[in-house]
């Protein structure tokens, strides 16, 4: 298969992930959704994994937690946690963070998160950590559908707006 195809293959279906992806229920509960992004082979100074919470709710979440953990590596000395918690998180609203952690081999990256009025949330990803930098499989193509996801839920009026 040529470029040209699969180029076409990925846009086709970028497009059309989010008429399948729309939640059909009612919109004001609260609802949590994670993304882990970065680690690309782009030539860049500082390349960390991020994580990324989005309330795609319309309700606020409360006591809001999340852990990001990074482990692996080569004989297993590859163990970085990063973790807070927050009283609340406004609707609509979407808050990133790093980790970097440092060695060399395969890991695993997993972002936990809970909140008291929503569903726990966690998300996997294996990747390979050359130093500081954790390279991730697809990751462009993560960013472009989280960014699909900031697009629908954080700023739908404005997107309501530009197709008018």
């Amino acid at each position: 298969m040529d470029r040209k195809s699969l180029s076409g293959m990925i846009v086709c279906i970028l497009i059309l992930l989010p008429a399948f992806s729309t939640p059909s229920v009612a919109e004001s509960e609260t609802k949590l959704y994670v993304g882990i992004m970065g680690g690309n082979l782009l030539p860049v100074r500082f390349n960390f994994v991020n994580g990324w919470i989005v309330n795609i709710g319309n309700n606020p979440a409360y006591n809001v937690s999340y852990t990001f953990v990074i482990t692996g590596g080569y004989n297993g000395v590859i163990n970085s946690t990063f973790s807070d918690n927050w009283s609340e998180m406004p609707p609509r609203c979407g808050w990133g963070f790093f980790n970097d952690a440092y060695g060399f081999g395969p890991v695993t990256i997993t972002l936990t998160v809970s909140a008291s009025n929503a569903d726990n949330v966690t998300k996997s990803v294996n990747g390979f950590q050359i130093g500081k930098r954790t390279l991730i499989p697809f990751s462009l193509l993560r960013s472009l559908i989280f960014a699909l996801v900031l697009r629908l839920y954080v700023y739908p009026e404005q997107m309501k707006l530009s197709i008018l």
